[in-house]
């Protein structure tokens, strides 16, 4: 299993095609084995493979705009063949489609053309969870859950903050999705405040000794630290290294 980093934490770092080449190498620097491309200003796919082969970072999902995945699916593909990333992820779905079992219908519709491109070019699509999808809908049941239980051709980045931010157990959804869906994880912890905010693994409650057995006994392959709000707390390399030294005796 690999200990990755989601780069979305130090997207401030990802403004430039040098401070992106730079970025990498700080993050390879830390210890990190590969990482999430996401938060990067639009610059040329070559641009990125340069910067994962010069790092020997290896680029294991993205974070892709919907509205590029759904508009400009034919070309996301070629620039994810292009840096050699097999994974095609979402972040979240667009806001329009929140709130209702009419708007998921109406959002897994429009993926439908899109995911089926994606899978006949031999990568994955895969989507990242926040905490709305866990809100049940007025006729019982919620967003991730009918994922799970009528998408099997997807592949799921779980989000271990969000999901117990929601009053879930990480633990059992990691078991739930299982392994040929369940390859990226994201480690987050939350912090032990009123706000239960983001903060660097090992700093909140999340239990990752725990996690970690869980992600093995299934099968998961890269274990990717995310802070969103590194940056706010100060230098968001220093957060990533945080979370590295935590988590390293953990995961190795």
């Amino acid at each position: 299993m690999n200990l990755g980093a989601q780069l979305f934490s130090v997207r401030k770092y990802l403004k430039t095609e040098e401070d992106l080449i730079k970025t990498f190498q700080r993050i390879k620097e830390i210890g990190y084995e590969n990482v999430q491309l996401s938060g990067a200003a639009p610059m040329p796919a070559e641009v990125i493979r340069e910067a994962s082969q010069t790092s020997g970072l290896s680029i294991v999902c993205t974070h892709t705009a919907p509205d590029r995945i759904v508009n400009d699916t034919e070309q996301v593909i070629a620039e994810h063949k292009i840096f050699g990333c097999p994974v095609i992820g979402m972040g979240m779905m667009p806001t329009n489609f929140h709130g209702s079992r009419e708007g998921l219908d109406a959002f897994l519709k429009q993926m439908d053309e899109p995911v089926k491109k994606i899978l006949d070019a031999g990568l994955h699509f895969a989507y990242h969870n926040h905490a709305f999808e866990f809100d049940a809908f007025e006729d019982g049941g919620n967003v991730y859950d009918t994922m799970l239980e009528t998408l099997p051709q997807w592949h799921f980045i779980m989000d271990t903050y969000w999901v117990e931010f929601a009053g879930r157990s990480a633990a059992d959804y990691i078991r739930r999705i299982g392994t040929d869906r369940l390859v990226n994880i994201h480690f987050k912890d939350m912090a032990k405040n009123e706000a239960r905010s983001i903060c660097a693994c090992g700093d909140g409650c999340l239990d990752f000794a725990k996690l970690f057995d869980v992600c093995r006994e299934t099968g998961v392959q890269n274990i990717l630290v995310e802070q969103d709000n590194a940056a706010d707390l100060g230098d968001p390399f220093d957060e990533m290294e945080k979370s590295f030294r935590y988590l390293r005796p953990i995961v190795f």
